[in-house]
Order: C-alpha cells, then structure tokens, then sequence
C-alpha cells in the first residue's frame, strides 16, 4: 500500500506514526503538497469565538483574522488551524488528547483532512459511490439513514465496484466531475446487515456498526468514479419506485448533503461550481428503496433505462 500524499510533520513519532498509518490505510490519492503540521503542548486554552459549523464532537470556527477555519475537539483538547489558501493544518494536541489519538482519527482528524482538501478543489459530499456492470458510475447522495450503506453493501454483493459508503470528494476537470473516494469498511446497522443475511465483520463498536470490505462481499473497491447517474434515496417497505428530478431540484439535494458548502466564502463559489457540473452531467432520480431490492437488485438499474 504507497504511502499518503497528505504529509505529517510531528516530532512525536508515536504520534506521527498513528496518522501516517491512518492516512495510508484511507488509500486517499490527494494532489500533493498538503500536509498536516502536529504539536504536542501540556494544554490548550478553551477555543471562544464564533462557531459556524458544529457535529458531534467537533466544532467549526472562524479565525481571528476573519479569514479561514479554526477547527476544535471538543472531547479532548485539541485545535487545528486552516489559514485562507494554506495547504498546511497546524494541529495542537493536548497530551489527554494524545492520549485518545485513536478515537480523534474518525471525526477531529477526518474534519482537518475533509478542510485541506476542500484547498486543492477536492469537496466533500455524503454519498455512496459505486460502477455497474456495464461501466457506468452511480452516486448516491443523503443522510445517514437514507439506505446508502445498506445499498453500497447489496451492490458489491451483487459483483459491482464500491468506493464508499459515506464520504465522496468531487473534483471538477475537464468539464466533468469526478468523485474520489477513501478507503473505509462498508458500515452496516444491524437492520441493514440482517437484511443482507451476511455473518461476519469487523465489528466497529464506537459506532455500533459492522463493517465488511466490498472485496468480503464479492465486489471490487474502486477509488475513482465518474457519475452518469445520481440517487437521492430513502427507505421505504414494499416496492422500490423512482422518479427523475430536474437539475435545480437535484442541486438543492446535492447542497444539504455537502454541508460545509457556505463555510469558507473563498471557496464556496467553486464547491458550488462543482455541485451544479455534477448535476448537469448525470441523470438524477429520487429513489424509494424497498425490500423487494434485495430480490432483485438489478431494480435500480431499470428504473434509469
């Protein structure tokens, strides 16, 4: 597995170690020249000032000087700040945070990476991704109850390829959107791994969740895909229905699934950018998944012929 393109300078190597680690095992092909810049101090000051943006765990504030992002964990004490046009993070760590360096990787870490990246025009979207039989990319856009996982878990069962469940990267090039993918289990609740009839699993507590590689289903793990067909699903009972929505009404979708669209005004044009190109390429559906999918998962693929 090569190493990440994403940088850590620390002079705590065990520190280093863990996120370089972390880093190479999310397989997250990133433009080169972004780095995550690590110190270990005694303590750190509580964070006061206007907080733009929160989620579990982690909040989002501006930077004194107005311009940029100060990110906090507010489990342990640690902060990372993001200047304007920085592709460098300089992360302070608390040594109570070092202490739970694991538990920080998924959501303070993951918020400091999700921000550099935004830097180089990569923009993050929670949405599952996947590539058909006949080569074509699908990407599926909601929440966390939406059915995204159990999907990307059915479909690489069903021989396609899977990038991810959650966390998609647009990036825009050649007049289309491309979305790039980390490589992370498939996270199942229990509801969505019964109805897959799957054993088996990493066992991810911190979430109460199990997770499966695409490989474990009988898919293949794609990093890259290029979508002709975009899905805003829920959960429903019986039949699996759809219908095809217009550009302006899949943008709205696209909006309230990348959430950091508004955060940093500078870049808040291009990630908008980049949310209309992927509308403007792909055919877009509002989908209504039921149990019948797990019969026929092929279901998706007649409702956009």
């Amino acid at each position: 597995m090569p190493p990440s393109s994403i940088a850590v300078r620390c002079a705590d190597h065990s520190v280093r170690a863990t996120l370089e680690t972390w880093l190479t095992e999310l397989s997250i092909a990133a433009p080169p020249g972004l780095a995550l810049e690590v110190t270990v101090v005694p303590e750190i000051e509580v964070q006061n000032g206007e907080r733009v943006f929160e989620q579990p765990e982690v909040g989002f504030l501006r930077r004194p000087d107005g311009r940029g992002l100060r990110i906090v964990w507010d489990e342990a004490a640690a902060v990372a700040d993001l200047p304007a046009g920085a592709h460098a993070a300089s992360v302070r760590l608390s040594v109570i945070a070092v202490a739970q360096l694991e538990q920080s990787l998924s959501n303070f870490f993951m918020a400091v990476v999700i921000m550099l990246l935004r830097r180089v025009g990569w923009y993050h979207l929670h949405a599952a991704t996947a590539v058909d039989p006949t080569s074509r990319g699908w990407l599926f856009a909601g929440n966390a109850h939406c059915g995204k996982s159990t999907t990307a878990a059915l479909l690489a069962a069903s021989g396609w390829q899977v990038g991810t469940d959650d966390a998609a990267f647009l990036e825009s090039g050649d007049g289309r959107v491309r979305v790039h993918t980390c490589r992370a289990p498939i996270a199942l609740r229990p509801g969505g791994r019964a109805l897959l009839a799957r054993a088996g699993g990493i066992e991810l507590p911190e979430r109460g969740k199990v997770g499966y590689w695409p490989e474990d289903l009988g898919g293949v793990w794609t990093p890259l895909v290029s979508p002709e067909i975009v899905i805003f699903p829920s959960v429903g009972d019986a039949q699996t229905t759809g219908e095809r929505i217009p550009a302006a009404a899949a943008l709205g979708e696209l909006v309230r699934w990348s959430a950091w669209v508004m955060l940093e005004p500078e870049l808040a044009q291009d990630h908008l950018n980049a949310l209309t190109r992927l509308t403007l390429q792909a055919r877009c559906y509002r989908v209504t998944l039921g149990r019948d999918l797990f019969a026929r998962p092929n279901r998706l693929t007649e409702l956009v012929t």
